[in-house]
């Protein structure tokens, strides 16, 4: 289970755009009353299984319905729309929706969507019919340039025993998936204190190789650091750059998890 506004506000810096909705997210669980001002509410939950439901949420949300969004249907976009844009994924037929959400979100579920369904030509007499929209929004495609490898339930579960939250993979923001892979290679290969050599070429012909894994988790160290230098060596990495890290740790971490299903 993956909750969005536990995972925006670990995962959100100043210097990026969807930081402007922190406060409004903060103050979820607040309500305002004519006599004593603002209150505790009870705590609202953004809570998610997994990527595919978070689209059918995103996409509960466009229904031409909802024409005036409520509190937490606003967090829900901006939870939703942080949690897609972190994890590399945009919408094929608005890809900026996602990066730059808009401040009111009916801009993008009234405004935008009927101004796609003008453009396609699918106005019925001056006017967008509901089920128009409905249309649209049904064929939203969510799109990723992020990691696309598929880790195996098992491999999930050992990033999950080793995560300080017991996190699943999906949760973490790059950074945090690089650290927890250097820290994965590094308990599935060390033994009684000593680092164990598996035959790669066995499994990964001569693609990985005990020299190859290990000048990868040298360079993963600035991830798993906090100094000035490890922080300076992480910003350097594009991220298009951590991304394919990240692709090539997986492959890393499951030739070991073959290899030594092996032993």
């Amino acid at each position: 289970m993956i909750d969005l506004k536990e995972y925006y506000l670990k995962n959100i810096s100043d210097d990026e755009y969807h930081y402007r909705f922190r406060s409004y997210i903060l103050a979820s669980n607040k309500k305002y009353n004519d006599f004593f001002g603002e209150e505790e509410d009870e705590e609202l939950e953004f809570l998610i299984i997994d990527i595919e439901e978070a689209i059918e949420k995103f996409k509960s949300l466009c229904q031409p319905e909802i024409q005036t969004f409520s509190k937490e249907q606003t967090c829900w976009f901006y939870l939703l729309t942080f949690f897609f844009h972190h994890n590399g994924y945009y919408i094929e037929e608005f890809p900026h929706v996602l990066r730059r959400p808009p401040n009111e979100p009916t801009e993008f579920t009234y405004t935008e969507i009927r101004n796609k369904a003008f453009a396609l030509g699918l106005n019925v007499n001056g006017t967008i019919p509901y089920r128009v929209r409905r249309q649209i929004v049904a064929q939203l495609a969510f799109k990723t340039n992020g990691t696309t490898l598929d880790l195996g339930e098992s491999i999930e579960e050992k990033f999950k025993k080793i995560s300080t939250r017991n996190a699943s993979f999906q949760e973490m923001a790059l950074d945090e998936k690089l650290q927890e892979i250097a820290n994965l290679i590094e308990n599935m290969l060390k033994e009684n204190g000593k680092f164990i050599t598996l035959d790669y070429a066995s499994f990964a012909f001569e693609y990985l190789s005990d020299e190859t894994i290990k000048n990868y988790r040298k360079q993963m160290q600035c991830f798993r650091h906090s100094s000035e230098e490890a922080v300076a060596e992480r910003r350097s990495y594009t991220d298009a750059q951590k991304n394919f890290f990240v692709d090539f740790g997986i492959v890393i971490v499951k030739t070991i998890h073959e290899l030594k299903s092996r032993l």
